[in-house]
């Protein structure tokens, strides 16, 4: 998703006229997406930089892509109407751990920005269905090109920003700063009620892993660790059927390195015996989880491209 600045951090990356261009680019892509969509009877929502202005929030500084959220079930439906139109499936990079991404990238010849097109959020616990209802719930209309494109709305935006930047800041140490930020952000741009209405959100798709940093910070932390549901976990990885092992192996693979020794004695001291089941079938959930990445290529590659 966007990247978040740091107070005062330039964009060294790009000149005033290349950040003009993927400006303009970027809403060009919004609304081509809304287009296919309304084609193609799909939900999609635009995220990201393109519309931290118009909702009166921090504008963070360009970032590279164009962030697009789509109802899960219609992820491929999309990437093939792009691909009808003179998209290309891209590799998006090098991508930690063993689990799948959870977007896929296609790039235009034409076009400076990549789309990265999201259908899941790892650590939004419930299924990603319902994850997707409850941002598109919450949707608003923001005028581009002339046009009302469907976005993300205020605390959406503060949901999905947060779940971007701590989910991955949670990893470095170094990270303090750039929480602050985030948490001075939240209190000086959202309203008392939307703040918390926030936090119901964390709760509605229980984010509350990927978001604990902040969540602590704002001293609304759940004591304990959320598990992943069944549903989350079939789609995370890529299958039809999850018992305990694995679930308890996506909650621990999907920990920020480093802070995994928390989640694990939370869990056990839980759920002694299941933690003990799980144990003794570990070889065969990590080689289920090893293999996710090659079902999801698979599953993204069972049509033809411009079906």
């Amino acid at each position: 998703m966007t990247t978040m600045p740091t107070p005062g951090e330039p964009d060294a990356s790009t000149s005033a006229s290349d950040q003009a261009r993927l400006r303009r680019d970027k809403v060009r892509v919004a609304v081509l997406v809304w287009q296919l969509c309304e084609q193609h009877s799909i939900r999609a929502l635009a995220a990201g930089g393109t519309i931290f202005a118009q909702l009166g929030l921090v504008s963070p500084r360009v970032s590279p892509t164009a962030t697009v959220i789509v109802e899960p079930i219609h992820q491929l439906h999309l990437i093939l109407a792009l691909e009808g139109v003179g998209w290309s499936r891209s590799s998006p990079g090098y991508t930690r751990g063993f689990l799948p991404p959870v977007f896929v990238r296609l790039v235009h010849p034409a076009v400076v920005c990549p789309i990265d097109v999201y259908d899941i959020f790892p650590g939004f616990y419930v299924p990603p269905a319902e994850a997707f209802e409850q941002l598109w719930t919450r949707r608003v209309e923001l005028p581009m090109g002339g046009i009302g494109v469907p976005s993300l709305d205020r605390v959406s935006t503060m949901l999905v920003a947060g779940h971007d930047q701590l989910g991955t800041l949670a990893r470095d140490r170094r990270a303090v700063s750039h929480i602050d930020y985030f948490v001075s952000m939240f209190r000086n741009s959202l309203t008392p009620e939307e703040q918390d209405e926030v936090v119901a959100l964390v709760d509605a798709v229980q984010g509350h892993e990927p978001l604990r940093p902040f969540l602590t910070a704002i001293g609304r932390a759940h004591r304990e660790i959320t598990l992943p549901s069944e549903i989350y976990c079939q789609v995370r990885l890529v299958v039809d059927r999850v018992s305990d092992p694995i679930i308890f192996a996506v909650a621990l693979f999907e920990s920020p390195p480093g802070h995994r020794g928390g989640p694990f004695w939370s869990i056990t001291r839980r759920h002694p015996a299941r933690v003990i089941r799980a144990l003794l079938a570990a070889p065969r959930s990590i080689a289920i989880i090893v293999g996710s990445r090659a079902r999801q290529r698979r599953q993204l590659e069972a049509r033809p491209a411009h079906e």
